[in-house]
């Protein structure tokens, strides 16, 4: 009796993890609800398969909904089963703490370290960090695209044109000046009604300094045969704008998109504008 008391205590923590684990998959199987662009049912699987022809994928996200999360990760692990390389990018990093992300992956810094000095977001425990786990475990790299926040803050402050006034050693984290943006952009548009006036103006050169920035900083970690996964808030890829608007023509035609969208606001006409939509609550 005590041999099998003793067995039961060994056994009961892995029963847990493993019950733990089983639940989460699934609720990710269960929870799904993907269309593809024509409104059909679609699944991960199908992103998969699609991704051979169109290997630079972007999962646009709300930042705050956790079944999206989860199957970011899901999408993440099908990859990496599939593709001998692949590549995660996240708006979550920003460029300047690129050296952190990479000595952590080296093991040369401890978690605790590089969470403190990367400045993780707020809900990075619960969203963000089984990716970037899943990532290390699996020596994925991970590329922090975003523009460091000073930057776009400073540009919505003041105007595009304070850039020109920061000293020439911190170009390197933003995309290359001057800017080209395409105002005209529906999603850009659409800033313009949300803040009329002057700070309308500062607002969309603040976006596309993220997404320009976005944008080279993904271009420069791709390399033709690897599948390239970027997370970002879903307004930086809606409708095949933001980010993929500073993509040249022909790299253009290689993007996928995923859009999330919550259940009350799907219509055909935005499925229309993605190659897939995430449906979530």
């Amino acid at each position: 009796m005590k041999i099998i008391g003793i067995l039961i205590l060994f056994l009961l923590p892995n029963m847990v993890v493993l019950a733990q684990e089983v639940e989460t998959q699934e609720f990710v199987e269960a929870e799904i609800i993907l269309k593809d662009k024509n409104g059909k049912n679609s699944s991960l699987e199908n992103v998969v398969q699609a991704v051979e022809e169109r290997p630079l994928v972007f999962f646009g996200e709300l930042h705050d909904n956790e079944q999206a999360h989860k199957v970011q990760l899901k999408l993440l692990t099908l990859l990496n089963k599939v593709h001998p390389t692949v590549v995660l990018g996240m708006e979550m990093f920003e460029t300047d703490v690129q050296h952190i992300i990479d000595e952590y992956f080296a093991d040369l810094i401890s978690q605790k370290s590089f969470e403190s000095e990367a400045r993780v977001w707020s809900n990075y425990q619960n969203d963000y960090k089984p990716l970037v786990e899943f990532a290390k475990a699996n020596k994925i790299k991970l590329i922090a695209s975003n523009v460091p926040r000073r930057y776009a803050n400073a540009v919505y402050k003041q105007g595009i044109t304070v850039l020109d006034k920061f000293d020439s050693r911190v170009r390197s984290f933003m995309a290359k000046l001057p800017l080209k943006v395409d105002t005209t952009l529906t999603t850009y548009q659409d800033m313009r009604e949300m803040l009329p006036g002057h700070d309308a103006t500062n607002m969309i050169f603040s976006q596309a300094l993220k997404d320009a920035t976005m944008a080279e900083f993904i271009l420069k970690n791709y390399q033709e045969g690897q599948v390239f996964l970027h997370i970002n808030g879903a307004y930086h890829s809606k409708m095949k704008e933001g980010i993929i608007s500073f993509f040249p023509k022909d790299i253009q035609q290689k993007v996928l998109t995923i859009n999330t969208v919550k259940r009350e606001e799907v219509t055909p006409e935005l499925l229309a504008t993605a190659d897939f939509t995430l449906i979530v609550d």
